[in-house]
């Protein structure tokens, strides 16, 4: 029978070999060593030996191990609890080779009722996280019968919405210095579509598995995904060891080794040199570029590694191990490590169980329970928003001197040898439930840290995916309030875009939306559709239809006319119900706002995982504001690096917001039979048959592409400083802050580039403040939340990667 939990490491050694200085350090290996208590090691090493083991049923936690292993900066319960299995079993860096039992399941046709028992055992038990051996799951998906008709009928009708993707021609012929190689995606949907009429899948998951990374893979775009049914609904890979990768003096390049290692035994940690059989950093490269978000190579690799950040925002310990856009490829049976002292490690790859499986008993019940599209009222789902911690705290994190009440914003202050006079920001997303916050957040910290003394400022972005496009605005008009962001976008044109804009454009054409209560009509006003909405490049209103929508032909495709963000128009700002519900600093009651720090004062720090609003903000603070930039990590070579690793898009719509943009101008019923036949091609069917699907609908382009017309997606831009992860960095995030601190402000060496201290000041002076006596946050009214169930709120203005 397959594996039903955690199987951690084969061999359990005598207690003599395993007490360690180490891994005493560790309360909760300490609770499981507790060697003032009589049995209390040899009980652990059984109860270890049953967690640890091939089998289906559920353990129980022993009541120390659940008291002195409760969740913290290094992980989860079950996770410390592995760990501390690990560390009282055999040594990963002085063991020897160990092995997983192999599979005696019979016939694939039965692992899903496998999966399905070892399931329910785990959920009564009250296992967090089902899992099961990684074979078995792929056993099990492998069973599951090939409904042709249905496959073509879904390819088809992906095939619209795929039109929405700004980028298309972008991605068949990418700029020279553009890592990834070019791919035509409709090219890539016609080759699926043609091996399903020849008959080439063997089941449904071989289907979906070729859709998921041939179409959708190499668009290494935050923005462009489609998770499909039977592939993502059920199963997501993993594996048992997290990696980090550090520099060993801080200048050296960096090496890779276990995470588990480093935390446990730092002394004894042994490099990894290779992953089944393949060198480490090239294994590791090879995984994440099957289907990795960022557009950045070297931000891939780092998003591979555990961190601080990454594991702050959600919980996980790096790719490698769990999540991201590779969590649907299957990894084999094991992973094998090699190190670099001659030892071998050998684990069994799991599978987490996140669906109910109740009643799947076969391959053929796993497709009518799963990949049978139930109906809908409606193609949208409740946004998630992001959450660091409760009660301003961030897991892994000092205690901050002001926070957001989820922890998303939250500032700090550096202490020591040229640090005195410097604050940290950390920007963990653009969002949460109360925008007002968020910005009134921000000012307090600026004006509590001037007040302070401190004359210099860390924004740290690590781990930002993005967020609502007008806080990455508000953020910058903070710092630089006279300045005027340029954030020039546009969209690609397709048939069912311009039906939509006429019917939107012609619908609102006598209508005032500031005298109106007909909220739909309000939306299709305030909508990019139409011509009326939006600034042209110059800042002024578009005039007519033809000024905004003429088409603009690049890489043989009509787009729009570039268009910018109105900020003072109230409907999208102060008001409640359409906008942000806050003014943006810089304008209105906000218009006296001063600069809290000179642009040569700033910093921005990176782990490459900026993507979509946090690419604006960036991009706001380095060409407008003249702030320089930190890039942590990146593949195992010398050279420069990027910090704004994500997508750089600047409009992303679910399939689900678009089919009802088409439901929508079918309603207005003002079409034309051409426009009504373009609307007709939309069909839910996509939104039922995926978990998450979505475009990239608007470029960003950047002050030197307004005549080239190349995207920000495909515009590197390097960072002044590379800096490299060590031992250190990875158990104390400020060690993070310190070296970002002293690189950009005390003249300390980057591993690659340098900032100079020289002046880079735009025009408005920093200004004395005293800190207010009342905060602003404290004024803010929490019974006003962002409206997360209004679709088409989120989808004018959320802007966040889709991992």
């Amino acid at each position: 029978m397959r594996s039903g939990t955690l199987a951690l490491s084969a061999l359990l050694v005598g207690a003599a070999e395993l007490v360690t200085a180490d891994c005493a350090a560790d309360n909760c290996v300490r609770a499981f060593r507790a060697t003032q208590t009589p049995g209390r090691l040899s009980s652990a090493q059984a109860f270890c030996a049953t967690f640890t083991a091939t089998s289906v049923a559920a353990t129980a936690i022993p009541t120390y191990a659940a008291n002195n292993c409760k969740e913290n900066q290094n992980g989860d319960l079950y996770f410390r609890v592995s760990s501390a299995c690990s560390c009282i079993a055999a040594r990963t860096t002085t063991s020897v080779t160990t092995s997983v039992p192999t599979s005696t399941s019979g016939a694939s046709t039965a692992a899903c009722a496998l999966v399905s028992s070892s399931w329910s055992v785990q959920k009564a038990a009250a296992t967090p996280t089902p899992l099961v051996a990684a074979s078995l799951a792929y056993e099990c998906l492998n069973s599951v019968p090939l409904k042709k008709d249905a496959a073509i009928a879904l390819v088809d009708a992906v095939e619209p919405y795929l039109e929405w993707q700004s980028d298309p021609g972008y991605k068949a012929d990418p700029p020279p210095d553009y890592y990834y190689p070019g791919f035509d995606m409709f090219g890539a949907l016609a080759k699926v579509r043609s091996n399903l009429l020849a008959d080439k899948y063997p089941n449904e998951y071989q289907f979906q598995a070729d859709l998921y990374k041939t179409v959708f893979g190499p668009g290494h775009d935050g923005h462009f995904v489609f998770y499909p049914d039977a592939l993502t609904k059920v199963f997501e890979w993993r594996r048992q060891r997290s990696l980090v990768s550090i520099s060993e003096d801080g200048s050296s390049l960096p090496v890779i080794k276990l995470y588990e290692d480093v935390i446990s035994s730092p002394d004894t940690a042994s490099v990894v040199k290779e992953i089944n059989g393949i060198d480490a950093a090239t294994y590791v490269l090879n995984t994440i570029n099957q289907a990795g978000f960022n557009q950045d190579v070297d931000a891939q690799y780092n998003s591979m590694f555990y961190e601080k950040a990454n594991f702050a925002v959600n919980g996980g310990t790096g790719y490698f191990s769990m999540g991201g856009r590779i969590r649907y490829i299957y990894q084999g049976e094991n992973t094998t490590f090699t190190f670099e002292n001659g030892t071998i490690l050998t684990l069994e790859n799991k599978a987490a169980v996140k669906a109910d499986m109740s009643g799947v008993v076969d391959g053929a019940s796993y497709y009518e329970k799963f990949c049978v599209p139930a109906a809908a009222a409606s193609g949208f789902a409740a946004a998630d928003i992001a959450a660091a911690g409760e009660g301003g705290s961030i897991p892994g994190y000092p205690a901050p001197i002001i926070a957001t009440d989820d922890g998303i914003v939250a500032g700090y202050y550096l202490s020591g040898p040229g640090l005195d006079d410097v604050a940290v920001i950390v920007v963990l997303a653009f969002e949460n439930e109360l925008p007002s916050e968020f910005q009134a957040v921000a000012a307090d910290f600026y004006d509590m840290a001037v007040a302070a003394g401190k004359k210099k400022l860390v924004i740290d972005f690590q781990a930002n995916g993005g967020g609502y496009i007008l806080q990455g605005y508000d953020f910058f008009k903070q710092l630089f309030p006279k300045a005027d962001p340029f954030g020039a976008s546009r969209w690609k044109e397709n048939d069912a875009f311009m039906a939509i804009a006429h019917i939107y454009s012609d619908a609102v054409a006598d209508f005032n939306p500031y005298t109106s209560s007909n909220e739909d009509l309000i939306n299709v006003q305030q909508s990019w559709f139409n011509y009326r909405y939006d600034l042209n490049l110059t800042g002024q209103p578009f005039l007519t239809f033809e000024d905004k929508f003429a088409p603009h032909i690049y890489k043989n495709t009509p787009y729009t006319n570039l268009m910018r963000w109105n900020l003072t128009d109230p409907l999208s700002t102060v008001n409640e119900t359409f906008g942000m519900g806050m003014e943006i600093t810089g304008y209105g009651s906000l218009s006296n706002a001063t600069q809290p720090f000179l642009p040569e004062n700033i910093v921005m720090l990176y782990d490459g995982v900026c993507a979509s609003t946090c690419t604006l903000a960036s991009e706001f603070l380095r060409l407008q504001g003249g702030v320089k930039s930190v890039a942590m990590g990146g593949r195992p070579q010398p050279g420069p690096i990027q910090g704004v690793g994500g997508v750089k898009g600047a409009q992303t719509l679910s399939y689900g917001s678009i089919y009802n943009y088409v439901a929508e101008a079918k309603e207005l019923g003002t079409g034309t039979p051409e426009q009504k036949a373009a609307l007709d091609r939309y069909s839910l069917l996509p939104v039922r048959r995926s978990t998450s699907s979505a475009v990239n609908s608007r470029d960003a382009i950047l002050p030197d592409n307004v005549n080239d017309g190349t995207p920000a997606q495909f515009v590197t831009e390097e960072a002044d400083c590379r800096l490299y992860w060590t031992e250190a960095m990875v158990k104390d995030v400020t060690e993070i802050w310190k070296a970002a601190a002293n690189a950009a402000f005390n003249g300390a060496t980057c591993a690659y580039g340098a900032i100079s201290s020289s002046k880079r000041s735009v025009d408005a002076p920093v200004t004395e403040r005293v800190a207010p006596a009342v905060r602003r946050s404290a004024l803010v009214d929490r019974s006003v939340k962002v409206p997360i169930d209004n679709q088409a709120w989120l989808a004018a203005h959320r802007l966040k990667a889709t991992p």
